[in-house]
């Protein structure tokens, strides 16, 4: 799901499990990240799942301090606790997802 509102992001955040990605509209990489991550963690599914474009929103970078893309970022209910950048490690986000069901 792909939000634009500030409100609607902060709500999103509060969920149990919120994965966020950070991408740009001319990074190749992050236009497959999300079937990337999809592919490899099996709990994918049950996440909720928001993609955040940094190219419509310049305040974003400043909110999540979001300097390379693509940027992962896990939520567990509006908490951070995991964040990769460039290379995601889906092993980490396994192991976080499994540690906190």
């Amino acid at each position: 799901m792909i939000l634009n509102d500030m409100k609607q992001i902060d709500e999103a955040l509060s969920k149990p499990m919120t994965l966020v990605v950070t991408k740009t509209h001319t990074c190749s990489i992050c236009q497959n990240i999300i079937p990337y991550i999809k592919e490899r963690v099996p709990a994918f599914e049950s996440l909720n799942v928001i993609e955040l474009y940094l190219d419509d929103h310049d305040e974003l970078r400043g909110k999540f301090m979001i300097f390379t893309v693509p940027t992962v970022m896990l939520y567990h209910e509006g908490k951070e606790i995991l964040r990769e950048s460039r290379f995601i490690n889906t092993d980490k986000i396994n192991r976080l997802i499994e540690m906190m069901q």
